[in-house]
């Protein structure tokens, strides 16, 4: 035991250290390897005997932040590695509809991305880069600071008359989204709401389509398309409203029955107003401002009016309704008062080619006579005691009297196609008429029996004149 813990010799000791360095040497020979490291767009290659992902970046100058991203973790040993993947972290803009995010990331799938903030993205969710939309699940090339913006799809419920379609949509407008989920509106179709509405939020729309709707009027038919619930609104729709009192089965307020068929009564109500008027009579009174045998109206009369009225109602020309009679008084006559002219004018006028010059005329019936009857009863002197002979004319009693008659006896006058003459005879047969008889001698005898003008010549007599003949 002794001998064995005697010193060593000293040779020996100089072979033991030799082998340790050489056993060290060998070792780390052996630990010493060479990696790659590949940082973003650059590769690196060492050769290091670090044993830790941590302990080759430091050994090769690479510093490394929190946010970038190592492969493999660069807490980790490295043992048979290759490579190691160093991707740094960049600034990121996210913007969402309620906030603005900046994040420092390495993390190129933007999926993975919105994840990290708590947003799960749906189907019809969109994520754009710099205004332009992208693929979520590729990843991103940056070298700057970009923004993305998050634009979740919004809920859309579509009702198609029993139908009922839940969806997602990120097109602007309600009109986009339905014609990118291929519903579309017909002409004839009924939907709720606007198709340019904008799509801002949860959205719950109505699409009624149309169907075919028969309507008769009398003997006509009519067809079209419609979309309406109420029998008015689908006439309305039409272009075939209800006028007046025109009804329609069933009722304009009844729901469009199942066979959308619908029948309009034409409906016209006539008013028939019958009259029957009551003549008025007219007042005289003399007109000094108005010549003989003129009459002028001072004030006009009014007839008297009454009425009767009836409504009567037709359905399609057939009468189904008729209302009593009612009778009233419309108006009251009203007598008008007439002015006879007063005023003595001479006038002249030329008549069978010679100018006479008169104060009064008026047209009377003329006839003829002569001397002796058809019975050969002979009257050889006139009312005057005058010859029966031309120029002699005949009047009735009431125009040739004084003072109760007219006063016409020995006045002047001319008769035209008769000439010049006096009146001077009395003719019993003339009364009661505007009738004048134009004597002749037997044997000058013309035969009278038509309508003439008599002119009363002047001078004007100084006698009464009367303003108005009468028969």
């Amino acid at each position: 035991m002794k001998e064995f813990l005697k010193k060593p010799p000293t040779w020996l000791i100089y072979v033991i250290i030799a082998a340790f360095l050489a056993g060290v040497t060998l070792t780390w020979l052996g630990l010493s390897q060479k990696i790659t490291i590949f940082l973003n767009d650059d590769v690196k290659v060492i050769r290091t005997s670090a044993l830790t992902i941590h302990g080759v970046l430091k050994a090769s100058g690479v510093m490394v932040e929190p946010e970038d991203r190592i492969q493999p973790d660069k807490a980790g040993l490295i043992w048979n590695q290759a490579a190691i993947q160093v991707d740094r972290a960049r600034t990121l803009l996210i913007q969402t509809s309620e906030d603005e995010i900046s994040l420092r990331t390495a993390e190129k799938i933007p999926a993975n991305l919105m994840q990290t903030l708590g947003i799960e993205l749906f189907p019809q969710d969109q994520l754009l880069i710099n205004g332009v939309v992208i693929d979520p699940d590729q990843p991103i090339e940056f070298d700057d600071t970009i923004l993305i913006q998050y634009q979740p799809a919004i809920p859309l419920v579509v009702s198609i008359d029993d139908t009922i379609i839940s969806l997602f949509t990120n097109q602007p407008t309600l009109g986009a989204a339905l014609e990118s989920e291929s519903i579309f509106v017909g002409q004839n179709d009924w939907i709720s709401m606007d198709p340019l509405t904008p799509i801002t939020g949860n959205i719950q729309v109505e699409i009624r389509r149309a169907r075919p709707v028969t309507v008769k009027i009398a003997d006509q038919t009519f067809t079209g398309m419609t979309a309406a619930l109420t029998v008015g609104d689908a006439l309305l729709q039409l272009g075939i409203p209800l006028q007046n009192l025109d009804y329609s089965v069933p009722s304009e307020s009844d729901v469009l029955p199942p066979n959308a068929e619908i029948k309009i009564v034409r409906v016209e109500e006539t008013l028939a107003i019958m009259t029957d008027e009551t003549p008025y009579e007219s007042d005289y009174q003399e007109d000094p401002e108005t010549a003989l045998d003129q009459y002028t109206v001072i004030q006009e009369g009014q007839n008297g009016i009454i009425a009767t009225r009836e409504r009567i109602k037709l359905e399609e020309g057939e009468e189904v309704w008729r209302s009593p009679t009612e009778t009233w008084q419309a108006s009251v006559a009203e007598n008008g008062i007439m002015g006879y002219g007063t005023q003595v004018v001479v006038q002249t006028e030329i008549v069978d080619g010679q100018t006479i010059e008169y104060w009064r005329k008026i047209s009377v019936y003329a006839t003829s006579y002569k001397p002796c009857d058809a019975n050969g009863v002979c009257y050889y002197g006139t009312a005057g005691g005058n010859p029966v002979q031309q120029g002699i004319i005949a009047v009735s009693p009431h125009w040739y009297s004084v003072p109760n008659g007219l006063g016409m006896a020995d006045l002047p006058v001319y008769v035209p196609g008769y000439g010049y003459a006096i009146i001077d005879d009395v003719c019993g047969g003339c009364s009661g008429q505007f009738w004048i008889d134009l004597a002749y001698t037997e044997d000058d005898y013309v035969p009278w029996y038509f309508w003439t003008t008599m002119y009363f010549l002047t001078p004007v007599p100084q006698r009464y004149i009367p303003a108005i003949i009468t028969p």
